[in-house]
């Protein structure tokens, strides 16, 4: 079991990201890693972050009027994402967990550069059957290493020019379907310990109060900056993770 300390901040951590999702649609499984990696390390805070990224995209998902189409549009990539989940995190477990928060660092580092610059990119629908397969398969095994699942999922699905509800409601999709791949590749390989999953299930408090609250203050903010200062953030904590995890991967 964690002990107080670690349990703050893992608190901390999931009412932060909590917030950053209510207020964008997005971001809680990019910043909970990378704020509770400052306390614990990665293989337990993706156990931890199982639960509330569960919950907190079950509804954004199920709502919206979109399913039955995302689900069509995007089957392939849903699919050969799970795939790539189940395989990737039997890999991960019995990799050196230095290695995969260097690569979670460097995600977190990309993404939120790519973020911050925005090029408008629109991939023209008949080449979606032959790339929905490979972002799949490329988010799912980026997920099943370091539980990121926005890389690069999210910047293909706003490549494909959906309107903003169906956009949040596929990305609901995607992060539910991963959450739950994860929970099961983890609890196949019996790495899904008891003490962790309890954390997980009272992390969904102080996440969906950050949540609400980000949600009720959102048009409060101007969106454009604070997406900027998100990934600002994002960035910095890519760098101190790369950074801290390849000086300690250097010593060993």
């Amino acid at each position: 079991m964690l002990g107080t300390e670690a349990l703050l901040f893992v608190a901390f951590a999931m009412f932060s990201a909590g917030l950053v999702k209510g207020l964008i649609g997005l971001g809680l499984p990019a910043m909970s890693l990378g704020l509770m990696m400052l306390a614990i390390d990665l293989k337990q805070a993706i156990v931890i972050l199982l639960i509330p990224l569960l919950i907190t995209n079950l509804w954004q998902g199920l709502v919206g009027g979109h399913l039955l189409a995302i689900i069509k549009r995007l089957w392939l990539l849903l699919f050969s994402g799970a795939v790539a989940i189940w395989f990737s995190v039997g890999l991960m477990v019995r990799t050196d967990t230095a290695i995969l928060s260097i690569a979670l660092g460097i995600i977190l580092f990309g993404y939120a550069s790519y973020s911050l610059v925005m090029p408008q990119i629109l991939l023209p629908r008949r080449l979606e059957l032959k790339i929905s397969p490979l972002v799949g398969g490329i988010s799912g095994t980026i997920a099943g290493l370091t539980g990121s699942l926005s890389v690069p999922a999210v910047f293909y699905m706003q490549a494909l020019g959906m309107g903003r509800d169906a956009l949040i409601q596929a990305m609901g999709i995607w992060f539910c379907l991963g959450s739950i791949m994860l929970g099961a590749a983890l609890g196949g390989r019996s790495a899904l310990p008891t003490d962790l999953a309890i954390i997980s299930a009272g992390a969904v408090v102080p996440a969906i109060i950050g949540m609400e609250l980000g949600r009720r203050i959102r048009h409060e903010f101007s969106e454009n900056l604070f997406q900027k200062m998100f990934f600002s953030i994002l960035l910095m904590l890519g760098i101190y993770i790369t950074v801290g995890n390849s000086i300690k991967f250097s010593t060993l």
